[in-house]
């Protein structure tokens, strides 16, 4: 019986990760993301415990440029001695991979053509991931253009381009990550996109998959964050917002939690 797997840690046969848990307990979830290249660890761990005050459900620490393994230790070491809300790391390669964190989506970015993020990254990190007992969090993370302006990680990779009107495209891309037995799929439309992922897109890909979804990029409001909920999203990440307004966090939480 699934009442039976999941009181001993498993869902689907398989052992429930991070998200499966949070789920569990709340419908829906909301993540802050914290780029350790764009402060100081202190004010990152100031910056985590104002979202843990709001009622962010994980600290997320990553970003596309970071490189510095030093700066993210220090960086997640500043916030676990301010909150007490689980921190995931959110990496950009095997460099960026910490000892002193608990949690890592484990990601392979499904629509690149560089083959260093279809696995190599991935093989690079796998033992690091083993040897500091980090959990993984299997994620098929894919990025979707909703920009005239190239976000940043569409600047660093070789994409197979999703534009935001290519909903086909990115149904395709999510039941591949749910058939490749993926936990959960990422649907990010870059730091400072211009437009988040349509509504549009968001439900036909819960029409067609079952895994949970996160989606990211360009949700600067609380509005706009229920619309995604509502479309079928089951993870909203702030990022840019958490970075420029962000007493906005909190509005855009309540908001969740009405659903």
């Amino acid at each position: 019986m699934l009442s039976e797997k999941i009181f001993k840690g498993q869902i689907g046969g398989k052992s429930m990760n991070l998200i499966d848990e949070l789920l569990q307990r709340n419908k829906k979830l909301h993540f802050s993301l914290i780029d350790p290249d764009k402060q100081s660890p202190e004010k990152a761990g100031d910056i985590a415990h104002s979202c843990a005050e709001f009622g962010t459900n994980a600290i997320m620490v990553g970003g596309s440029t970071v490189l510095n393994r030093k700066l993210v230790h220090d960086t997640i070491e500043t916030i676990k001695e301010k909150v007490e809300v689980p921190i995931i790391l959110f990496p950009n390669s095997s460099e960026s991979i910490s000892e002193n964190v608990e949690h890592i989506l484990f990601m392979m970015l499904l629509n690149s053509k560089d083959s260093r993020y279809l696995g190599k990254e991935q093989a690079k990190g796998a033992l690091l991931v083993k040897k500091w007992n980090i959990k993984p969090i299997s994620t098929g993370y894919i990025v979707i253009n909703t920009s005239k302006k190239l976000t940043t990680i569409e600047q660093r990779v070789k994409l197979d381009i999703i534009h935001r009107d290519n909903i086909e495209k990115a149904v395709n891309y999510a039941l591949y990550a749910e058939m490749s037995d993926f936990s959960c799929v990422y649907f990010d439309a870059g730091s400072g996109a211009e437009k988040p992922i349509s509504n549009e897109m968001i439900k036909a890909i819960r029409t067609n998959i079952n895994i949970p979804i996160i989606v990211g990029g360009g949700i600067r409001d609380e509005d706009t964050a229920k619309e995604k909920i509502d479309a079928g999203a089951d993870i909203i990440v702030n990022g840019t917002v958490v970075e420029d307004n962000l007493r906005k966090i909190e509005e855009i939480i309540k908001k969740i939690r009405m659903n």
